[in-house]
């Protein structure tokens, strides 16, 4: 009986000791491209509609276009009526910005483009869960690498 005991006890400190050093090793990403985004923009990985963080009315949030193919996602639900959005860009670069309100599926429901700084109106048809998408206008198809292009925005809308 002492040596089941002694068995479990060592398995258990092994395993203890397993765990923490697992939990201890960094969180690596995927996508290479994605590792100095992750690094200075809070929201990454945000490539993607399905790993979009959620965003509240009239609150600023502050991220960065990291690199060529880097597209920017964050989800809110509203109710019907107008959303309010305004996007300031953090540097003087003349890279443009594509801005799309979209439903899910990708249904636009504004969109936009600049070079600076930006603020629109647009209608919200229905209630539900929509996304603001936001990308380097010619990242995708222009293979120079670019400079970070940070950004905030605001969105004001009915929740």
């Amino acid at each position: 009986m002492k040596k089941v005991v002694a068995s479990l006890l060592t398995l258990t400190v092994a395993l203890s000791l397993s765990a923490s050093a697992f939990a201890a090793e960094p969180v690596k990403n995927v996508k290479s491209s994605s590792k100095a985004a992750a690094m200075s923009d809070a929201y990454e990985p945000n490539d993607d509609p399905d790993f979009a963080p959620y965003i509240n009315s009239n609150v600023s949030y502050t991220a960065q276009i990291s690199h060529n193919r880097d597209a920017d996602y964050y989800n809110f639900y509203a109710k019907p009526g107008e959303i309010k959005f305004a996007l300031s860009k953090l540097s003087s670069d003349s890279k443009q910005l594509d801005i799309i309100i979209q439903k899910p599926g990708g249904q636009k429901v504004k969109g936009t483009y600049t070079k600076g700084n930006t603020s629109f109106t647009a209608h919200i048809p229905e209630e539900g869960q929509y996304y603001i998408f936001i990308v380097h206008s010619d990242g995708f198809f222009d293979p120079t690498p670019i400079s970070a292009i940070p950004y905030t925005f605001k969105a004001i809308f009915n929740q």
